[in-house]
């Protein structure tokens, strides 16, 4: 599960685009930062996930990033640095 928080196309505004398997109640365990990049590495968008280590991980840039805006590249946050998967 997942939602992005920013959108840097549209000026950082959130856009509330998310995963099918949304759902409000699950919301809490959202605690995965991500970010979606371009190829030329720059950020469209910003978001949260339920999982940054398995294939799951992948599913926003499956799902939204790629053919919504061409993004090639997800990033996850790990402590102070963003490390690509």
């Amino acid at each position: 599960m997942w939602t992005i928080t920013r959108d840097y196309i549209e000026e950082g505004k959130g856009v509330g685009k998310c995963s099918c398997d949304f759902e409000e109640a699950k919301q809490t365990s959202l605690v995965h930062r991500f970010r979606m990049l371009d190829g030329d590495g720059e950020v469209y968008f910003e978001g949260v996930s339920d999982d940054a280590s398995s294939q799951r991980a992948f599913n926003p840039l499956d799902d939204f990033g790629r053919g919504f805006a061409g993004c090639v590249e997800i990033q996850y946050h790990e402590g102070k640095t963003w490390k690509p998967l």
